[in-house]
């Protein structure tokens, strides 16, 4: 995606009322200059999230997150930054530039202009013949068989395809969209004597989206008896089934709100569950995952939960899968269906809550599958022991993480009867003296005196322009001795510099790091709103009191310095140290 203008971004987060954009999500309630609501981010049930419009910042105090209009928006939706820019410019009405690019370049861009044109055309043309004479046994098809009502068949899409040779075609020409560029699209097929002919007929027909939610491309089922059963349309300059995922421009926002992305087999599967309430539910294209869908699925959400049958193949298609998992760092959970079970007929016949239960019960996928080899092996026999570890082991050394590689290792031993440290030599991984113990989880430390100067020092900076400029003036802002703070008070400096106020939104634009964000927001969500004469004083009075703090800080670690070099007798230490005690003066 091409890189976004400076000047535009700035236009698009001046222009945004992050109040409105954070009140489409959540229900906000005007408390004073600020509004306060639920965070969507994290199970609290309390007003936590603080929304300040005149600074451009929203922060939780429950979960620490927060940021600018962007950084909610990404959060919120699962959106790259360009995404986010693009998404919220859309909406205001602002145009984003296109750049500046070669012949060459020009000519794939204008050419995927004219295929995504073509596809949109195509698939209304499928869903009026759904909805028209000809699509009446395709609607019975899915309202007896499948379940669905017309909301959910109007939500995905749905379309039927003429049992026709030319019905496509015949509509397409009709429409000026040129015989050429109806095969590039993956519409029509060639004939081995010449001319062309519909790819998809007497079928109910699934739209492909891309993240951006445009169609590039379609899936196909067949009504009664007929091979193949579900059709894909071909590779295109658009579509490539190994990086796109079913649904997943609708489901990736419920994946981030739910913490949890939820895969399935089949189109069917994926719409039965988003009508049941799983809306974070995707399927790859009918064929195994692969490694770039499984990093869409991580970005998008920490949990990857996969239902799948409970048949020999939906086994095996689960057992494919750990691999492309564990070569991306992402550890999987299991829920395999009662045999003979879909997640749609499963679902139809059960309810969405038995699933939903087992949903939160799901097993890991590595667990379950050194389960299985486990017991397909011969687990009593010393060749068959051996047999297994070296099955089972190829899961356990593709983990990258030691501590979760150790503990599978460890189960597989109990399973076994074997000792651990065997069952690591004959893998060839080291042999610790005892399992890996997880560090315990850091305590809360109330923040040093300096560093809670200097975050009151940020907080004054970020309220004023006035109080800003006169810490810049001093040389306090950009002095700053915690690390994280000094790269804030550097921003905040770049900031007034270019556009002379400290704007706290302007201020996060500038920081790369999450934690920097949420920091910066948290911080301009506490500083106090004073006029000009005010908080000048003020920041003048705060840089004094924190410059005389640090000349006793440096006192006192200078007295330490010459007591040491007294009692080690160096003298001329002792002298050089006086000297610089005596050049610190209040």
């Amino acid at each position: 995606m091409a890189r976004i203008p400076d000047d535009v971004i700035d236009q698009v987060r001046q222009m945004a009322d992050i109040v409105e954009v954070v009140g489409r999500r959540v229900m906000l309630r005007q408390a004073g200059r600020t509004f306060k609501g639920v965070c969507p981010f994290h199970g609290d049930k309390d007003p936590s999230l603080v929304v300040n419009r005149e600074r451009g910042t929203w922060h939780c105090f429950g979960c620490g997150e927060g940021g600018n209009v962007f950084g909610f928006v990404m959060k919120d939706q699962g959106l790259s930054f360009p995404e986010a820019v693009r998404e919220l410019a859309q909406g205001l009405g602002i145009i984003i530039p296109e750049p500046d690019m070669d012949e060459s370049a020009r000519r794939a861009s204008d050419e995927k202009e004219k295929l995504l044109r073509v596809l949109e055309v195509a698939g209304k043309f499928f869903v009026e013949q759904l909805h028209g004479p000809a699509g009446a046994e395709a609607r019975r098809y899915l309202r007896e068989k499948r379940g669905l009502d017309r909301r959910t068949i109007d939500e995905f899409g749905l379309g039927y395809a003429l049992d026709s040779w030319d019905g496509l075609r015949r509509h397409l020409l009709g429409r000026g969209v040129s015989e050429d560029l109806a095969l590039r699209a993956g519409l029509l097929a060639p004939r081995e004597s010449g001319g062309s002919y519909d790819r998809f007929r007497g079928r109910v027909v699934f739209p492909i989206r891309d993240d951006r939610g445009r169609v590039v491309s379609f899936g196909g089922r067949v009504l009664g008896q007929g091979e193949p059963k579900y059709l894909n349309g071909p590779e295109s300059p658009l579509f490539f089934k190994s990086g796109a995922l079913y649904n997943f421009d609708r489901a990736r926002q419920h994946m981030h709100r739910k913490g949890r992305a939820v895969v399935v087999e089949g189109y069917f599967d994926v719409i039965t569950m988003a009508a049941f309430g799983f809306e974070e539910t995707v399927a790859p294209m009918g064929t195994a995952l692969t490694a770039q869908q499984a990093r869409l699925l991580a970005r998008a959400a920490p949990r990857v939960i996969l239902v799948f049958d409970g048949d020999e193949a939906g086994r095996k298609a689960a057992r494919r899968s750990l691999d492309v998992f564990l070569g991306e760092g992402v550890h999987p959970l299991v829920h395999l269906l009662p045999g003979g079970e879909d997640p749609d007929s499963f679902l139809r016949a059960q309810g969405a809550g038995p699933l939903d239960e087992a949903l939160e019960r799901a097993r890991p996928l590595a667990e379950a599958t050194i389960e299985q080899i486990v017991r397909a092996g011969d687990a009593k026999s010393p060749e068959g022991k051996s047999a297994i570890v070296a099955q089972a082991g190829e899961l356990i050394k593709a983990m990258g993480d030691p501590v979760a590689a150790w503990g599978y290792l460890e189960d597989l031993a109990r399973r076994l009867a074997l000792p651990p440290r065997v069952v690591a030599a004959s893998l060839g991984l080291p042999v610790p003296g005892g399992p890996p113990s997880r560090p315990a989880p850091a305590r809360c430390a109330p923040a040093p005196e300096g560093q809670r100067d200097e975050r009151a020092i940020l907080e004054m900076a970020l309220c004023s322009a006035e109080a800003a400029r006169h810490l810049v003036g001093c040389g306090i802002l950009e002095s700053l001795r915690d690390p994280l703070l000094a790269k804030i008070g550097r921003a905040v400096a770049n900031v007034l510099d270019r556009t002379g106020s400290p704007d706290p939104a302007a201020v996060i634009q500038q920081l790369e790091d999450p934690r920097l964000q949420a920091m910066v927001s948290g911080l301009a969500s506490r500083g106090l709103c004073l006029d000009g004469v005010d908080a000048g004083r003020q920041a003048q009075l705060m840089a004094q009191g924190l410059r005389r703090r640090r000349l006793r800080q440096e006192r006192a670690l200078l007295a330490q310095a010459i007591a040491e070099a007294e009692r080690a007798g160096d003298a001329q230490r002792v002298d050089h140290l006086l000297a610089q005690r005596q050049r610190l003066v209040d």
